[in-house]
Parts: structure tokens; sequence; C-alpha cells
């Protein structure tokens, strides 16, 4: 009964604060706090403060053959002095940057170490962003100091990296293309003397049946800049056609005392090619042959043809017969 008389004391009490919450009297005081905080927030707004703000430096056209010390400055440190209110929005978005454009400073390829004051060369850009109520108090560093070592340069071809396969009944048809073929690096003497090729990304194409144009970009060696950060790529695909050639079989190393005989002299070559290249394939773009040396050493009547060339754009080749007998006379 006590516990019963208990909880209905507790319900009583909750409703009655519910209503005092709730009632005209308590929303009339806190409208009025509202608004007090209001006029309190607008008045320290008004008022002049000085603040300190950090923005970020970006260099542009920056010459390739050019290397600058580690301590180049990223970024400076401006005082402002104004208004709360306006200060709130200056320079508060990290993507808001003061630009140096080395175009517009060539006296810097003259001298190993240049010194810009700071504010000569930042200032029209701050005012072109700022009310003209802002003050510049101070800025943070005073200078902006450009020390560069000449870096030496070479020129290296350009390696495609590739996978790529073609749907049933076509093929790469000729040889892939890179634009650039070479591109020039800088770097340290000692950094170019390890480097002889630079790697394009991995172009990775499956089931192709047309030719494919694409931009790769390039697999750049730390400590390397690039007049080039990526090539323009073609892959040649095309269907192709079966074809097939008649080939005189060679023979290589013959020392001058012998002559060798193969029999049969000729054999088949059956291929695919692209349709385009179909007209210039010729035996003469075939080099089969078998090997005196390898002949010396084999204790049978067949040796089995290399071939040590087909045209460009051929695939698939198959020879009839792969070997051949031979006589030494």
């Amino acid at each position: 009964m006590n516990n019963e008389k208990f909880i209905e004391t507790l319900k009583e009490l909750g409703r009655k604060a519910k209503s005092f919450v709730f009632s005209t009297n308590i929303l009339i005081f806190l409208f009025f706090v509202a608004i007090a905080v209001g006029f309190w927030i607008f008045a320290s707004l008004n008022k002049t403060y000085e603040d300190r703000v950090t923005i970020n430096i970006k260099y542009i056209n920056v010459p390739n053959d050019v290397e600058f010390s580690a301590d180049l400055a990223t970024s400076i440190d401006v005082k402002l002095k104004d208004k709360g209110n306006i200060l709130i929005g200056l320079w508060r978005n990290e993507s808001d940057s003061l630009v140096f454009d080395f175009a517009q400073h060539p006296e810097i390829a003259k001298s190993k170490k240049v010194s810009f004051p700071t504010a000569a060369l930042f200032e029209k850009q701050l005012r072109a962003k700022m009310p003209s109520t802002t003050v510049i108090v101070d800025y943070s560093p005073d200078d902006i100091v450009i020390e560069k070592g000449v870096l030496k340069s070479k020129k290296v071809p350009v390696k495609l990296q590739r996978s790529v396969t073609c749907n049933d009944q076509y093929c790469i048809s000729d040889s892939c293309t890179v634009e650039p073929q070479k591109i020039t690096i800088y770097a340290s003497q000692e950094r170019l003397d390890t480097i002889d090729t630079i790697c394009t990304s991995l172009l990775i194409a499956k089931n192709l049946s047309d030719t494919l144009r694409t931009t790769l970009r390039l697999n750049i060696p730390s400590q390397v800049k690039t007049d080039h950060p990526q090539v323009d790529v073609i892959v040649p695909v095309e269907i192709y056609i079966e074809g097939s050639v008649s080939v005189p079989v060679k023979v290589i190393n013959v020392p001058k005392q012998y002559k060798v005989k193969t029999i049969p002299s000729e054999v088949t070559v059956k291929y695919n090619v692209g349709k385009s290249r179909y007209n210039k394939v010729t035996p003469g773009g075939f080099n089969i042959c078998i090997d005196y040396e390898d002949l010396i050493d084999s204790n049978s009547k067949n040796l089995f043809l290399m071939v040590k060339k087909v045209p460009d754009g051929v695939i698939n080749y198959k020879l009839s017969p792969e070997s051949v007998e031979y006589i030494v006379y």
C-alpha cells in the first residue's frame, strides 16, 4: 500500500513539473534569454579583433630542371585585424591558396638563391579576397626564399606494359604505338645513370573487337621529374584472315667445305593476320631454318625447324612439316 502511494506521488510531481515547463511564463522567459544571447553575440562580433590565419602557397610553372630545397615555404601565416563578423569568413577554406608563378619571376633562373618580401608577393592577392576594412598586421615568414639546384636531363624510351586479349576472330594487327615514344626525365646524374626506360601503368583490356585508344600515366621513379606525366596509346585491333605460304628452309652456320640439303626444301606456313596486312605477307618475311651445329650433335635424321622471323602482324602460325631430313655433302 505504501509503495502505491509513493508511485502516485511521483506521478503527480511529474505532471506538475511538465505543466510548469510548458507554461506560458517559462516560454516567455526562454524567449527573452534567446534574444539576450543573440544581442550579446551580435555585439561581440561587432568588436574589432586580431586573428592569425594560415594560407597555403601553390607554386605553378616550375621549371622541370629545377629542384628546390626541402625548407621551401608551403604556407604563410597572416595576422588580420577587423570586426569579428568579417574575420570569421576570411580564408577558412583549405582549398584557398596564394599562387607563386615562376613564369613571372625570370630572375630565379639567374641565381641559386633568391629572396622575395612576402608582402610584395601576396598582398595584391590577399586584398582581392578581403573587404577594404580589413588590415593586414604582419606576415610570417617575412620573406619567401627560393633556393634551387639544377637537375640533369636525359631522354629515355617509354615501355608499354599491357595485358590485352581479343575476341575470337580478332587480333592485334600491328605494333602498339606510344606517343611520345621518348620522354625527357630530370634528376641527379647519379639517379639518371640507373634509368634506361620509363614504363607505363599496366594497360588491362579484355575481349577487344576494335582498335583501342587510351591515355596511360607513367610510372615515374622517386626523385625524378618529367615533361610528360602520361602518354597516348593505340592498340590496333581488327578481324584476322587465315593465309598460307611456302617458305624455303635455310641452313645456317655451315662450314665452307660442306653443303647441306634439306628434305623437303620448302615448308608450308599457315597463319593468321589482320585484314589490312593480308596482302603484305610474303615468303620473304619469314626466316625458317636449321642450324648445322645442331645437326652435328644430333643422332637423328630429322631436325625440328626454327622460326627466326615472321612478318609484322602474323599470329598463330604453324609449320607443315615441323621437321626436315637433311643430307650433308
